[in-house]
């Protein structure tokens, strides 16, 4: 007498994760359907999968704050696999969004040997998303020092800039040295 069996197969799991993206201030980022930026692991027989709706928690906008946020994969789609055949887990990845650089030169300056150094001034540069310094956030001054005296030979004499109080949520600071003649 043979009594026949059952054999079950049940759905293998698949792991589908969005790839990590970054990007500086005053960039934009657009997701959506149709995505290709994801791995994916445990297809089985050589199967693939075409694509993935990748929906962002935020900063995509030009004026996205410098953070991290989350990319979050759903609805896998095209190649040649059955969605029915696996479970399917969905990771989130990250989009950094960095500071943007902006640059702080001091400005050039001269004076007459044996009189006081003038006030040293800075010009910052690289503002984006259409803002100014009074409207990006920065706050603070630089440090701008010379070497140079009253009574200092006549010559050219490093201005330097540095950071001192100055900063940014959004913005970070690359430093040009100017000249006093």
């Amino acid at each position: 007498t043979l009594v026949d069996g059952t054999l079950t197969v049940t759905a293998t799991a698949v792991s589908i994760t969005a790839n990590n993206d970054s990007k500086t201030y005053g960039q934009t980022r657009a997701y959506g359907a149709g995505s290709t930026a994801f791995t994916s692991s445990g297809l089985q027989n050589g199967e693939t999968i075409g694509s993935v709706t990748i929906t962002a928690s935020g900063g995509t906008a030009a004026n996205a704050a410098v953070g991290s946020y989350n990319l979050t994969p759903s609805a896998a789609t095209g190649g040649t696999f059955t969605a029915s055949n696996y479970t399917i887990t969905f990771n989130t990845g990250a989009l950094t969004v960095s500071k943007a650089v902006l640059t702080v030169t001091a400005d050039n300056q001269s004076r007459a040997y044996g009189v006081a150094n003038p006030t040293f001034t800075a010009m910052i540069g690289g503002f984006v998303n259409g803002e100014t310094l009074a409207t990006s956030g920065v706050t603070g001054s630089a440090a701008l020092t010379t070497t140079a005296a009253g009574a200092s030979a006549i010559g050219g004499y490093a201005i330097t800039a540095a950071l001192s109080s100055l900063a940014a949520s959004n913005y970070s600071f690359t430093l040009v040295d100017g000249t006093l003649t």
